[in-house]
């Protein structure tokens, strides 16, 4: 998948969870899309599983008001879903109006990754309200890739940080293009060792976008590792350069509050 290939009319997807979700995680998801000139795609899914769940007559859930657990009730179940859908709804709506972008909402009844995979095109972004922690557990998906947004979660003021683990790496190409379009500062870190600051100099010099790295903060893998990332708005990287180096990539992504974007290398 090329930045081309994330096509003129883009779209994020956000894949909401049964539960609600805090409204700066979904302003922060709308700053993304304003990022990307994209539009957003709010998707409910009424989770099939836990609604057969709630037919069994052994069921039971928890009443954190009361401390006490009780019966799993099917119709109480479908009322919460309304609740929490109505909610979502004026969130999504509140955030696309401040951030200026287009949003759609839509509910869908059935296995939440079916339903997400059934509601979205391959040049589609899809966000989830989760850290990257999770990403052990995420297959490569049909899209042009998935943003990880934590719970907490808010817009944030910074650079479009591109975490690069090849010389020709699409992390870079479009962080740079979303950088240029959304008027920001680009850092490219390299997290591999085999290239210099030199090397991203010159490359920053080739694809006409200044790369930039705070003062005292060197580019090479191994201060990277050691350091982390500067305060970013957004950070970048391919599904390769993420399962190349999964583990210390992940132990810096679990302390970090902003949007990460996995790229698919389709």
């Amino acid at each position: 998948m090329a930045p081309a290939a994330l096509g003129e009319r883009r779209r994020l997807v956000l894949a909401f969870p049964s539960m609600a979700v805090p409204q700066p995680a979904i302003d922060s998801a709308a700053q993304l899309a304003r990022f990307l000139r994209a539009s957003l795609l709010g998707l409910y899914i009424e989770d099939t599983r836990l609604l057969a769940a709630a037919s069994l007559p052994f069921a039971r859930q928890f009443d954190a008001s009361l401390r006490a657990w009780g019966p799993l009730s099917h119709d109480r179940l479908l009322e919460d879903y309304a609740a929490v859908a109505a909610a979502l709804r004026r969130r999504l709506r509140q955030s696309a109006e401040a951030s200026g972008v287009q949003a759609e909402f839509a509910v869908f009844r059935g296995e939440p990754g079916a339903m997400v995979a059934a509601g979205t095109a391959p040049t589609d972004i899809v966000a989830l309200f989760e850290t990257i922690a999770t990403w052990p557990r995420r297959l490569p998906g049909e899209v042009a890739g998935t943003v990880f947004v934590p719970r907490d979660s808010r817009p944030r003021p910074g650079p479009i940080v591109a975490v690069a683990g090849a010389a020709q790496d699409l992390g870079v190409d479009l962080a740079s293009r979303i950088a240029a379009d959304a008027n920001l500062s680009l850092v490219v870190v390299d997290a591999v060792q085999e290239h210099s600051s030199a090397f991203w100099l010159g490359r920053g010099s080739a694809i006409n976008v200044a790369l930039t790295a705070p003062p005292g903060m060197a580019t090479s893998g191994a201060n990277f590792l050691r350091s982390g990332l500067p305060n970013a708005s957004l950070v970048v990287l391919t599904r390769a350069t993420l399962e190349r180096l999964e583990t210390r990539l992940l132990s810096i992504a679990a302390k970090r509050p902003e949007p990460w974007l996995v790229l698919e290398d389709h």
